[in-house]
């Protein structure tokens, strides 16, 4: 990759960053604190948990949608419009583990944390 294309991609991952961030810490978190309402099929941890598991069971559906709608173009646009779709799905995918992987709570070895005597 060039320089100009790794310092696109930088700033690319760096909005998408600030995105979610802004999304999670003054939409998500306010909703469920109930100091504002922003519209989300959720109020509590729970209903957010279960509306989590409704997505990831959408998303696998439509993964499986896709295959399906591409199995019936003509071979070569199929084949094409499918490389296209995961092409772009894997994009996306790879930047929202690269917020997860840098958000990832680590245990802190007691050897190193200080402590008052």
């Amino acid at each position: 990759m060039t320089i100009i294309g790794r310092f696109i991609a930088r700033i690319r991952q760096k909005l998408f960053v600030s995105r979610i961030e802004r999304e999670i810490y003054f939409e998500i978190f306010p909703h469920l604190n109930g100091e504002a309402n922003h519209g989300y099929p959720f109020t509590s941890d729970d209903e957010l948990r279960n509306a989590r598991l409704a997505g990831s069971l959408n998303v696998k559906g439509l993964l499986c949608d896709i295959d399906q709608a591409a199995s019936k173009m003509p071979q070569a646009q199929g084949e094409a419009f499918r490389y296209i779709a995961y092409r772009n799905l894997k994009e996306q995918m790879t930047m929202y583990l690269a917020y997860a992987k840098r958000r990832e709570y680590k245990e802190c070895d007691p050897r190193y944390v200080a402590t008052a005597v």
